[in-house]
């Protein structure tokens, strides 16, 4: 058994010299009575102090060096999973963004191979943001790849090996907000400098497109106002939805509307009397930048030379500009037809007729015998045929006869019925009230739905 008075005796591991200085100071080697025992001991004792403070300076340097744990330091942490974050940057597509990042080459194409079961791999964006998760060894965990704050896929390994690719579920925020201002140049100026987006300066435009032409009539001092529907993830906007209230106030009129559905229809803009805001034609087939030439009984030809009748209106716009149907019909031509290029024609009730000349090319899906419906478009605007540049020659013909398109009075779509009046009434109503006081906040949010729900609500479903 160890005895705890003697001079080499440990205590957790460590010397105790000031044992080792209590028994140098009472001699105790002095009492042994064999001279070589005393000698020995006298070696050892030396050889420890040695040892002891070789041991003293050697802790003493790591103490000061930060590399002697102290009783307070923590626990060394576990190993952690490996996180390899990027960007799609411009003239990368995933896999090379994933192989910028060191990741090997099978499991890299893995991904990529995966993840098109969800998501065209070629509409990938520069900016769009990715997430590899690996464990400490360096095995696939999962992927997360976000297009938008509503778009974000991700991938994961079955414990079968099997891989598993999903859209995730995001919670979404639904807000009504009042959007309202001033003409100061043109009202896609006012709007976009109040932060608003393209899409819904276009839309607003295309709810008066049958009264108002928002690249000629608006003036400084009109004022406009509407209530539309905005969808949030957490604080951030992610897309509007249906414009529901839209007012505009011109010099000598204001015009006011609200969206409804009648049960079993398609939803239109209506007046608070029911009155459709829909016309049968729209004031225009295309964004245009100038009338080039007008509706004409006797006009000079550019090309051909001498004095003709010009029976439409030639409208000036960029190559390729979409072109629209100015109403509901059925595609009766659409081909190469002499002077006038690529041309479409389309039959329209009431013994209207519209034509559509100097073409580049048609829209997918138009052909003799296709129904088409107002503002679809149905090719892009060019210079085929006998033509100086790129525009659209547009004519209107009713029973055979030539009409002039800017002065043909366009009647309108027909009007809510009684019965249909009493739920457009109940359906506008808390928007009507809502926007008519001024008290009241500027947003207000009227639901909490997810990512799947909105996707199917704007599929339809």
């Amino acid at each position: 058994m160890k005895n705890p008075a003697h001079p080499l005796y440990i205590l957790g591991g460590k010397i105790r010299p000031d044992r080792i200085a209590e028994l140098v100071n009472k001699d105790h080697f002095g009492t042994d009575p064999n001279p070589n025992k005393r000698k020995n001991r006298g070696r050892i004792l030396g050889v420890s102090l040695l040892g002891t403070a070789i041991l003293l300076a050697a802790s003493f340097f790591l103490l000061l060096q930060g590399k002697f744990p102290s009783p307070d330091s923590p626990a060394s942490p576990l190993s952690q999973d490996q996180i390899l974050a990027g960007k799609i940057s411009k003239g990368q597509n995933l896999f090379s963004a994933l192989r910028a990042q060191n990741l090997p080459r099978d499991l890299a194409e893995a991904i990529s191979g995966n993840l098109k079961r969800l998501i065209n791999l070629r509409k990938m964006k520069p900016g769009d943001s990715f997430e590899v998760r690996l464990n400490p060894q360096g095995q696939f965990l999962s992927f997360t790849y976000q297009a938008s704050p509503l778009d974000i896929y991700q991938l994961s390994l079955h414990p079968s090996g099997q891989w598993l690719a999903t859209k995730k579920e995001v919670p979404v925020e639904k807000y009504w907000v009042r959007v309202s201002g001033e003409v100061f140049s043109s009202l896609f100026e006012s709007l976009d400098q109040m932060g608003e987006r393209d899409t819904l300066i276009l839309d607003f435009a295309d709810i008066f497109a049958w009264d108002i032409d928002f690249h000629s009539d608006p003036q400084p001092g009109d004022r406009f106002e509407m209530v539309v529907e905005k969808y949030f993830v957490q604080d951030t906007f992610v897309k509007y939805g249906r414009i529901l209230y839209a007012g505009y106030q011109g010099e000598s009129r204001k015009h006011e509307v609200f969206f409804f559905a009648p049960a079993g229809e398609r939803g239109d803009y209506y007046t608070s009397q029911g009155e459709s805001l829909r016309k049968a034609f729209l004031r225009s087939p295309l964004k245009f930048t100038r009338i080039s030439s007008g509706y004409s009984k006797s006009r000079y030809h550019p090309i051909l030379g001498g004095t003709r009748p010009h029976l439409g209106v030639d409208y000036a716009a960029p190559q390729g500009n979409p072109v629209w149907a100015v109403a509901d019909g059925t595609v009766l031509f659409c081909g190469w037809n002499g002077g006038y290029g690529k041309q479409i024609m389309i039959k329209h009730p009431k013994g209207y007729q519209s034509t559509y000349g100097h073409l580049s090319g048609f829209a997918p899906g138009i052909a003799e015998g296709k129904p088409v419906h107002q503002k679809q478009t149905i090719g892009y605007v060019g210079s085929t045929g006998l033509s100086t540049g790129p525009h659209l020659d547009f004519r209107l013909s009713r029973n055979g006869v030539y009409r002039n398109p800017l002065k043909e009075i366009s009647p309108r779509a027909p009007s809510l019925s009684k019965d249909q009046m009493d739920d457009f009434r109940k359906s506008t109503r808390p928007v009507l009230h809502w926007v008519s006081n001024s008290s009241v906040p500027q947003q207000l949010k009227v639901a909490s739905l997810t990512s799947r729900e909105l996707e199917n609500s704007a599929n339809g479903r």
